[in-house]
């Protein structure tokens, strides 16, 4: 770890916060073979469970980092996820136990404090990757070509739960630079960027605790919606539970800061010093917020300091680090000027509606938990006795951006969804996909043999020189062992992909580094069609040449 940031080199991108997304940002990009340094205001990594919650889509991305390892281990496989009313009765049940489309459990609960230290863990093995906790960012400034960040040394303040500066400064140089410092954001705040505020502001106190015994609760994970004091019940991985209770607007949040404050609560649902240790107590303000503009010049916004929102579908965390993914490979192609820079204003195009539609489902899921008034209470249990159910909603997908769209603008099924993840067999090896080609470009999958054959030369040079791998899938039936090992393919296991590309009616797709599919066809004109809509989006068209993927960066 070095004594202090290096203010001798131009990093390709500085990072402004280390937590979930600050982490992966830098890891993600490292593994593009870029340079980056993290700054961090504390002087030591957090090491307490935050985020709870993670899904199948952030299972995959901590799989490409070759980070999901103790995550995993400690990680709970939810089955469902619960609302009962204050008798005990089910209100509606999320089914959380299936097989999600990225190859992974559908949904996690876990501790945050491991995932955060299994991607700082990446970033440190990374000689082209530094971390420098301990320092506070106090200016910016921006250039032509680049950012200046002013840097100032934080030590621990005994007492409070912000750092003390030093007086001891030193100014960064990036090429762009991603603030990933928080809901209060300091880099915001010196760009001046205003929040978008969707007008849920509620005070809960949230307690994490060790489990010491192996107790029993009427269910395990989800929302006891009494009007009395709405509970959120969640384990944390196998080790740590989560509580969170609701004040009420006459309450005082001062006097729920005090240890006796949740063992009171806790006493109320028959838990106790033999059955948990406290490791975290803090009431927090759920909020939905959106900043106004992700991209100011060479700045970013991601994670916290873009979006808040409130808890109850677990995606805060999730969102941020789908804005890390989302940014990476678009900085890496501007940089390498394989793209233009007009690719960068995709990021917010892309990413902002996703968040929004995923801010107004946990707004939505949460109005139902969280009614206090009792007669509003009853008429509500008396809906779900007499069968209400309100429609569970569809996992958000991205609308615009980088996506094959028709001449309206409007996305062409399955351009904008999350990619399918399925075993295959690659050489007598059965693994995951992702594992066996582990590729960080876009990848052209293609059911009737190498892509390459069926594309002109001019687009499989241009593809390649984006970065991207071309990978023939051989379709097979569950069980069937026509298809030899021998094959220059991989070959589908249990019919995953056999079973998407028959559903969408193609047999070829182009998935984006981040997981999404840029766009799929079927037949030869069609798919060139397809690819040479993506080059016409990504490649710079100046007559100039452009540097090859292996090329230096442009001093």
């Amino acid at each position: 770890m070095p004594d202090g940031p290096d203010t001798t080199v131009v990093h390709d991108l500085l990072v402004v916060g280390a937590g979930s997304v600050g982490l992966t940002m830098a890891a993600v990009f490292g593994q593009l073979g870029r340079s980056a340094i993290v700054l961090e205001k504390h002087s030591e990594q957090y090491g307490l469970p935050r985020a709870g919650h993670i899904d199948h889509e952030v299972m995959r991305l901590l799989e490409s980092l070759d980070a999901e390892g103790p995550t995993l281990n400690d990680a709970y496989a939810t089955e469902y996820y619960k609302w009962i009313n204050a008798e005990g009765e089910t209100l509606l049940e999320f089914p959380w136990g299936e097989q999600g489309v990225s190859g992974w459990h559908s949904d996690y609960m876990q501790n945050s404090a491991l995932l955060e230290a299994s991607l700082l863990a990446r970033v440190n093995a990374d000689p082209q990757l530094a971390y420098c906790p301990g320092w506070q960012a106090v200016g910016l400034t921006q250039t032509e070509d680049g950012v200046e960040l002013t840097v100032e040394r934080a030590v621990p303040d005994p007492g409070s739960p912000v750092p003390r500066l030093t007086g001891e400064r030193s100014t960064l140089r990036g090429r762009y630079l991603v603030a990933c410092d928080g809901a209060n954001s300091r880099i915001r705040s010196m760009l001046g960027v205003e929040r978008l505020d969707l007008g849920f502001n509620e005070n809960w106190l949230v307690v994490d605790a060790r489990r010491k015994s192996d107790f029993k609760l009427p269910f395990d994970s989800g929302q006891i919606c009494d009007p009395r004091r709405p509970t959120t019940v969640l384990p944390l991985g196998k080790h740590h539970r989560r509580w969170e209770w609701h004040l009420r607007p006459d309450e005082n949040p001062a006097d729920f800061a005090s240890p006796a404050a949740a063992w009171r609560l806790l006493g109320d649902i028959g838990i106790g010093p033999a059955d948990v240790e406290p490791v975290r107590q803090l009431v927090y303000t759920f909020e939905a917020r959106l900043a106004q503009r992700w991209k100011v010049g060479r700045v970013f916004l991601a994670g916290d300091a873009a979006h808040t929102m409130p808890p109850f579908m677990g995606q805060g965390m999730c969102s941020g680090m789908r804005d890390a993914k989302n940014l990476a490979w678009k900085l890496d192609l501007v940089l390498s000027e394989r793209a233009g820079t007009e690719l960068l204003d995709s990021y917010q195009q892309e990413r902002y509606p996703h968040v929004y539609d995923w801010t107004v489902i946990s707004l939505e899921s949460g109005k139902i938990p969280c009614i206090i008034d009792p007669d509003q209470a009853r008429a509500r249990d008396e809906m779900f006795r007499a069968g209400y159910r309100p429609p569970i909603p569809e996992f958000p997908q991205l609308v615009c951006g980088v996506l094959d769209v028709d001449a309206d603008g409007v996305a062409r099924a399955p351009a904008g969804e999350l990619s399918v993840q399925g075993r295959v067999n690659s050489g007598g090896r059965v693994d995951l996909f992702d594992r066996l080609y582990p590729e960080r470009g876009f990848v052209i999958v293609d059911t009737t043999g190498d892509p390459r054959d069926r594309l002109r030369p001019d687009q499989v040079q241009e593809l390649a020189n984006l970065g991207a791998s071309f990978v023939f899938v051989a379709l097979a039936e569950t069980g069937n062992t026509a298809f030899g090992t021998d094959l220059d393919a991989a070959i589908d296991v249990d019919g995953t992909y056999a079973r998407w590309f028959e559903a969408r009616g193609v047999d070829v797709a182009i998935v984006r580094p981040d997981f999404y599919v840029y766009g799929a066809a079927r037949g030869t004109a069609a798919f060139q069609t397809l690819a040479d809509a993506l080059l016409a989006q990504l490649v710079p068209r100046t007559g100039a040449s452009r540097p090859t993927a292996t090329s230096p960066v442009p001093s």
